[in-house]
């Protein structure tokens, strides 16, 4: 009986200080990471905010992707967001935050017609939008394969300066590595949008294709590559493969079977997708390149270090940036430490220049201290 009472207590003092909480801003967490249990209040705190202010969408739009990102941390969210959803259908339904949430949760906001309800949003689009508008609606219109409409919301999304500046130039430096009409392919936010934002907001490298693995399931944007390539890319609808990962491979296959050399593979790219070509992937730098003949990939690691990259904006950080382009200026140091031993015994001078500017990409983010000394171990050993 006690250890009944002391549950019933103990369960009303957590919904209590969970009253308590504070309503924030939700962000992705690219942008800012949080950890599981402050989703949960924020979940619990914007709830609450809903039902004071049924028609208060900047309170739906927070309520619902606190939810969404409890899944990030492993929780099933699946029911939670459903739940959400229902509750939101029932207050704005004919809102842009209703179809934007109803677009982005898909099935589990039992809505089946996803581009019915892109499309109703972006009809209704805000005066000014926000970081996930603009980080929706770029990836909406460029898996469809709708270029011209991709193209106008890249720009804006670059104008607007909501995307990470650390971010953008890592993504630049991948790009300046490249040869000419070359293939970037990747997976995840952070590698593919920054890209287009930079051959849309600056004009800059529009000959590369960015293939995006993920989009390869959807037709439309199967289609669109196929055009763009001249290729033809297999079917997944038409059922000829077991596996997911089994029409992945055959669609990368077919691009890296006309375009070989061309090719590029993202470094933050998941090896599983990279598998099967991994005997013929040389690192260049902050890519891999697909060859079928070995060479001294170093070599050009290091014109790509001394001559392409731009590397000075890791000595200084100026102001807050990203949880990811935090990461991703630290991981200069995974990728570009195998450059020192060769400077340390050639040349002093550009050993000390490469030092200083993968040191400073590690101490200038706000990683918590062992994680940075995860990052500068890498270089002791080096």
């Amino acid at each position: 009986m006690n250890r009944v009472l002391l549950f019933v207590v103990s369960v009303m003092l957590s919904s209590a200080a969970m009253a308590q909480v504070k309503a924030v801003r939700v962000e992705s967490p690219i942008v800012t990471e949080k950890d599981f249990v402050w989703y949960v209040e924020q979940k619990e705190a914007w709830k609450a905010q809903t039902q004071k202010n049924p028609k208060d969408e900047t309170a739906w739009l927070n309520y619902y992707h606190a939810a969404h990102y409890m899944g990030w941390w492993g929780a099933n969210s699946d029911s939670v967001v459903r739940q959400v959803m229902s509750e939101m259908k029932q207050a704005i339904p004919d809102s842009y935050t209703y179809n934007f949430c109803a677009y982005r949760a898909g099935h589990l906001a039992d809505e089946t017609d996803g581009d019915k309800y892109a499309e109703a949003a972006l009809a209704k689009l805000p005066d000014e939008m926000q970081f996930f508008d603009y980080d929706q609606w770029v990836c909406y219109l460029a898996m469809k394969g709708y270029e011209p409409r991709m193209a106008q919301m890249a720009k804006r999304y670059f104008d607007s300066g909501f995307y990470s500046e650390n971010v953008l130039r890592y993504g630049y430096n991948e790009l300046a590595g490249m040869d000419a009409d070359g293939i970037y392919i990747g997976s995840g936010d952070t590698s593919i949008i920054p890209k287009w934002l930079i051959q849309e907001g600056m004009g800059k490298h529009k000959d590369k294709t960015i293939v995006c693995i993920p989009f390869l399931a959807v037709k439309e944007y199967r289609q669109w590559l196929n055009g763009k390539l001249n290729i033809s890319l297999p079917e997944w609808e038409a059922g000829s493969y077991d596996t997911y990962q089994d029409f992945e491979r055959a669609a990368l296959q077919t691009i890296i079977d006309k375009y070989g050399s061309k090719v590029y593979f993202s470094a933050t790219t998941p090896p599983s997708s990279m598998e099967p070509w991994k005997q013929n992937l040389y690192n260049e730098g902050l890519l891999l390149k697909y060859s079928k003949k070995s060479y001294d990939n170093l070599a050009v690691k290091r014109r790509n270090v001394e001559e392409r990259y731009m590397l000075e904006y890791l000595l200084v950080s100026f102001r807050p940036d990203w949880t990811s382009g935090q990461r991703l200026s630290a991981n200069y140091a995974v990728l570009l430490a195998d450059l020192l031993p060769y400077y340390e015994k050639h040349d002093q001078k550009r050993y000390d220049w490469l030092m200083r500017r993968l040191v400073s990409g590690i101490s200038n983010t706000s990683l918590s201290e062992e994680k940075k000394q995860e990052y500068m171990n890498v270089l002791i050993e080096k």
